[in-house]
């Protein structure tokens, strides 16, 4: 008895060194001293792939053990050395060096047909030995005229041991590779998955692919497993408490456009995907009105573009008739409001009549600079084109103003937030971590006036408009609410709506750009049975900034949150 490699008639007798091939096969006759070198070799070979998955058994034991619930684990290297296994495809870690996918040896049994005479039997024998192999369709494929026909890839040890005291000499065991995901579904819309043959097929995997194939080196993404532990626990939370469909969050650090989480949910487990196809991320591959959320591009464009000032006062109380269409505010303001109110109350009738000062030509042309007519360009092949109006007249500049029209990803709009906050520049958003000395650098969208001015705006916003749930002690959050109808099959659904707060922390000096929404939630007791942003997205965002800031190393200070602080009274107080 020997192994022979399928691709070299090389013979490698007992006790000889052997290298471990990329294919190996058992073959043998029925006589004493044959089974007893045959037996020699089992023994050995049983051994390697009993390492080799005792390392698969030992992660995915310590995942069972502590859950998905708990703070990752930290990077440890798999010693492959003494099997001398080297793996076709690279570790994927997140920016603290924890596992986020790696490969581990496997084995694949498959048949040779060219000598087997009795396809009956042989199928037979292997379904009464495993299980979930089939006899009807494997006798099929050994039936079909190819040469090479895999019987299961990815044998476990005792499958391996029970495959080959079946004593086929038609059967045979290649080396391979397995891909395995040691956090299991929490960066599984990020990640996506390999095929078995070590193909990317979405996410990361898919985007990424040559690169982890070619240059064998450890991919180190922006991402933060505890970060995006502590974000999607939050947001489980949060479906569960307001009945919601599911829930999404990204947080982009805002002066290098690092992704630091990115979470969609519902979620699955690219560990077992059992040919399912897995839900959508929402964060990249969903496009959506997102209601009163746009409003702070609005009054961006607004002041950077000179047609509005900070001391104007917008009439809301009565409706804006435009091409007969009755525009009108979810809450009967009735009011002259200063352009802070304007955001802090959520005014559709202000931010239309903003928009219109501003004109169509203009709001495109700010528009395009911010990225949000344009595909959002990230390190994922699930992306989206934002749906603009093919006809671009008065009634969508002034729809567009507060929040409809217009559909765009949460990755546009949380890159785009970054720029109106951070000084007014544009990082294109990233998976991959960036060191400060190779940030690229970004380009000016709106000036540093202009941004100042709306981080006391938003702050405002918090502190006394509909956001007031977010205003979360020891940390200065800024941010703008949106409630938007929900769109299926290109119609609103009457009584379903999708919630949204986009915030920035700590506002003196951001350092961070956070996203959520909720989609359909319910009203509850504990919301008065109201279901719009300010009781579902706000709190969760207040929660997820609360978790995730110390994590960061942003720690809380004390302040007065009911009182303006100087820098937003200093950026209001500007007459012009």
């Amino acid at each position: 008895m020997f192994f022979s490699s399928k691709k070299q008639d090389s013979v490698y007798r007992l006790g000889q060194e052997l290298p471990l091939p990329e294919r190996f096969r058992f073959s043998g006759k029925q006589s004493d001293s044959v089974l007893e070198e045959g037996k020699n070799r089992l023994i050995v070979t049983i051994f390697l792939f009993c390492a080799a998955f005792t390392i698969v058994g030992g992660k995915l034991c310590s995942v069972s053990l502590h859950g998905f619930s708990e703070e990752p684990r930290r990077e440890r290297r798999i010693q492959t050395r003494a099997l001398d296994i080297k793996m076709e495809r690279a570790d994927i870690i997140d920016r603290n060096g924890v596992v986020l996918a790696t490969s581990l040896p496997s084995a694949d049994l498959y048949v040779d047909t060219e000598t087997l005479k009795n396809p009956e039997t042989l199928a037979a024998a292997v379904a009464e030995t495993l299980p979930d192999v089939k006899y009807k369709p494997l006798l099929k494929k050994l039936k079909s005229g190819k040469k090479f026909v895999y019987v299961k890839r990815n044998l476990i040890p005792r499958e391996l041991y029970e495959a080959n005291r079946l004593g086929f000499p038609q059967l045979n065991f290649e080396t391979g590779e397995v891909r395995v995901y040691p956090q299991g579904p929490l960066f599984s819309h990020v990640l996506g998955w390999a095929d078995i043959d070590g193909k990317g097929i979405s996410g990361v995997e898919q985007a990424m692919n040559d690169k982890l194939l070619k240059d064998k080196e450890i991919l180190r993404l922006s991402l933060d497993a505890g970060v995006q532990n502590s974000v999607r626990s939050v947001l489980l939370d949060s479906v569960k408490k307001y009945m919601a469909e599911g829930a999404s969050a990204i947080l982009m650090n805002a002066k290098t456009g690092e992704i630091v989480s990115m979470v969609s949910l519902p979620d699955f487990d690219p560990n077992n995907r059992r040919g399912a196809i897995p839900p959508a991320n929402t964060i990249t591959a969903g496009k959506y009105e997102l209601g009163s959320v746009m409003k702070t591009f609005n009054t961006a464009i607004g002041l950077d573009s000179g047609s509005i000032k900070v001391s104007d006062t917008f009439d809301a109380r009565n409706p804006l008739i435009l091409a007969g269409f009755k525009i009108r505010d979810e809450k009967k303001v009735q009011k002259i409001l200063t352009l802070s109110e304007v955001m802090e109350q959520s005014s559709n009738i202000g931010s239309a009549k903003i928009a219109l000062s501003v004109g169509k030509k203009k709001q495109r042309e700010y528009l395009e600079k911010f990225g949000l007519l344009s595909r959002s360009v990230i390190e994922l092949p699930e992306t989206v084109i934002p749906s603009a109006p093919s006809s671009w007249g008065d009634l969508s500049t002034a729809t567009i103003g507060y929040g409809y029209g217009l559909s765009v990803s949460p990755l546009h709009v949380v890159a785009a937030a970054a720029a109106v906050v951070n000084g007014g520049v544009y990082h294109t958003p990233t998976l991959l971590s960036r060191r400060i000395s190779s940030e690229k650098k970004g380009r000016r969208v709106i000036s540093e006036k202009t941004s100042a001015t709306m981080r006391a705006i938003m702050r405002k916003v918090v502190m006394h408009g509909t956001a007031k749930r977010a205003n979360i002690a020891g940390y200065e959050v800024g941010g703008k609410t949106g409630s938007a109808r929900k769109v299926e099959k290109g119609k609103y659904v009457e009584g379903k709506i999708r919630t949204s707060f986009l915030g920035a922390f700590p506002m003196d000096d951001p350092q961070y750009v956070l996203m959520v929404m909720i989609d359909a939630p319910k009203g509850i007791a504990e919301t008065h049975n109201f279901n719009n942003a300010g009781w579902n997205a706000v709190p969760t965002a207040g929660r997820i900034i609360s978790t995730v800031a110390p994590q960061l190393g942003i720690l809380p200070r004390p302040f007065d949150s009911k009182t303006d602080a100087p820098y937003v009274k200093a950026a209001l107080e500007t007459q012009g």
